[in-house]
């Protein structure tokens, strides 16, 4: 028999795995969950314990940000992560021949690429106002953008946003904006505001994408 505990206070949940928790999709650390919660999986900050311990950023169940893992063999990464992989900066702490061992530099797609920043499909080349931001290239070939907001853990559109663009058209659709046809390299520049405690604030995000695919853009405050 499960045993399911949940205490939501302000989006933030702390559950046992089982029937309507807060989930996190990563098996070795899906066994307990502290953190925010969004639409039942892990969304933002949190701490994820299995027979590895995670704790960072989170997006939609998954690592995704910067975050320190630690293996059930006293193995240590700590780094970026984009949903479930090592993906950036980072630097991975290990036993070798009961010697203590420190890897520093890049990975991408989970696998060590070394001291060099390898190739980028994309940069962020402006960020302001916004607490969360992401950026993921997914599978697909054709020439798409997908870009979500949230505020307050619900998704929207921002009454005042404004996009530019160096190619391509926007549609809305869905509580989000589609960018479709664009060519490489693209810039794009998104300007909205928010009211935070009655006072306006200003949130500004561009960034360029060089390698064409599909990519997902995700933006919040929350």
């Amino acid at each position: 028999m499960i045993t399911l505990l949940t205490f939501v206070f302000s989006g933030t949940c702390f559950s046992q795995q089982g029937e309507n928790s807060c989930k996190v999709l990563m098996k070795e650390i899906s066994t307990t969950y502290k953190g925010d919660c969004l639409d039942g999986l892990a969304e933002g900050k949190g701490t994820a314990i299995g027979e590895d311990t995670y704790k960072g950023m989170f997006h939609q169940g998954l690592p995704h940000g910067k975050g320190i893992y630690k293996y059930k063999n006293g193995n240590v990464f700590t780094g970026n992560w984009n949903m479930g992989l090592k993906n950036g900066e980072g630097e991975f702490k290990y036993k070798l021949n009961d010697k203590v061992t420190l890897l520093k530099g890049f990975w991408k797609d989970g696998e060590y690429s070394g001291l060099s920043k390898p190739a980028e499909d994309y940069r962020v080349t402006n960020l302001s106002g916004i607490e969360n931001q992401s950026i993921t290239k997914v599978a697909g070939k054709e020439a798409i953008i997908e870009i979500s907001f949230e505020k307050a853990m619900k998704k929207y559109i921002p009454r005042d946003l404004a996009i530019k663009l160096s190619s391509g058209y926007r549609i809305d659709q869905n509580l989000k904006v589609v960018i479709q046809n664009y060519n490489c390299p693209l810039n794009c520049t998104i300007h909205y505001t928010i009211l935070v405690n009655g006072i306006e604030r200003q949130c500004n995000f561009d960034f360029d994408i060089l390698q064409q695919g599909k990519y997902e853009v995700f933006l919040s405050n929350n």
